[in-house]
């Protein structure tokens, strides 16, 4: 039988791929695309060396670290919810701005407001939490292996938009760079 958390957390990531499915349309015309396999190979790449090392230190993919009491699940729950409602504020706030890749759009403008107010990269912030409470309710070592995964990706991906944001508002992005945070609201 499945976990009532489990129903939660899995349903969190059903409505988030639906919502960023219909989301995609109705987005400005791309001018300038990134490297979209980049991001793909940098994520594969931190999930082998998790594996690698898990195996070098014993570790298989059931290797369980603790086994979730109630209340965790319940924190880790209310973790995926408020994740996912901050991906989707975030994801109002860019508007016709957004990509699922680093992109230029035409007309592209730099939001500041709302999630971006709190850290440049909101949607990755709550992509990490929903990933991150994911892993710990499962509790193995394969949750934890595809969150450092999702983490290295993200981090590359952050690089690029910071690239790219640098270079599109030369005025603008570095003042909002040096106020606010990245990924985690006042700390990183």
């Amino acid at each position: 039988m499945v976990e009532p958390s489990w129903l939660v957390i899995g349903f969190c990531w059903i409505a988030w791929i639906v919502y960023w499915l219909l989301m995609a349309r109705g987005t400005k015309r791309t001018i300038e695309r990134g490297g979209f396999i980049a991001l793909r190979l940098v994520g594969l790449a931190v999930f082998a060396v998790c594996v690698a090392v898990g195996a070098l230190a014993g570790l298989t993919w059931r290797t369980r670290f603790w086994v979730t009491s109630p209340a965790a699940s319940v924190v880790f729950v209310l973790m995926t919810i408020a994740g996912l409602a901050f991906t989707v504020w975030a994801r109002n706030a860019l508007g016709s701005n957004w990509s699922a890749e680093v992109t230029l759009k035409q007309g592209h403008e730099l939001i500041q407001s709302g999630p971006y107010a709190l850290v440049r990269h909101p949607i990755y912030t709550g992509l990490l939490t929903m990933t991150l409470a994911a892993a710990a309710n499962y509790g193995r070592a394969l949750g934890f292996a595809l969150f450092l995964a999702v983490s290295g990706a993200i981090w590359w991906k952050a690089g690029e938009e910071e690239r790219l944001m640098c270079r599109t508002f030369p005025d603008a992005y570095p003042p909002y760079r040096a106020r606010v945070r990245a990924i985690i609201p006042f700390l990183l």
